[in-house]
């Protein structure tokens, strides 16, 4: 329940900070961005992040450190579907019960991330 109303605060604060102007404060959040670092979706991603929240780190959704995520607030995790197939998908955060931190599924990540978790969301 915490994570899910966390999740919402995050997606809420990214819809108003996007209204606000140049001037606004950044929002006292670490948001980790997972997703293909370096590419230009990644980058377009971060910059945008980065106006927006106080601390942004940008990773590689191939070889991340989950324990270096536990010091974030949340995590954005970017995943399109031509990076792998659906029935071979594997969880870069590891085990769904081994994961607590509020995350925000970007592009295809909700169906890659829902058939190793066996979560909803594997069809469609």
């Amino acid at each position: 329940m915490r994570s899910a109303v966390c999740v919402s605060g995050l997606i809420a604060a990214i819809g108003w900070s996007a209204m606000a102007g140049a001037g606004e404060p950044r929002l006292p959040l670490h948001v980790a961005y997972l997703g293909n670092a370096g590419k230009p979706r990644a980058t377009e991603f971060v910059d945008f992040l980065r106006t927006r929240f106080e601390q942004v780190t940008e990773k590689n959704r191939d070889d991340v450190d989950l324990e270096s995520l536990r010091a974030c607030d949340v995590v954005l995790l970017d995943w399109s579907q031509r990076d792998a197939e659906v029935e071979r998908a594997v969880s870069p955060l590891g085990s769904r019960s081994q994961w607590s931190r509020p995350t925000v599924l970007l592009g295809s990540a909700g169906l890659l991330l829902a058939t190793p978790w066996s979560t909803i969301g594997g069809a469609g």
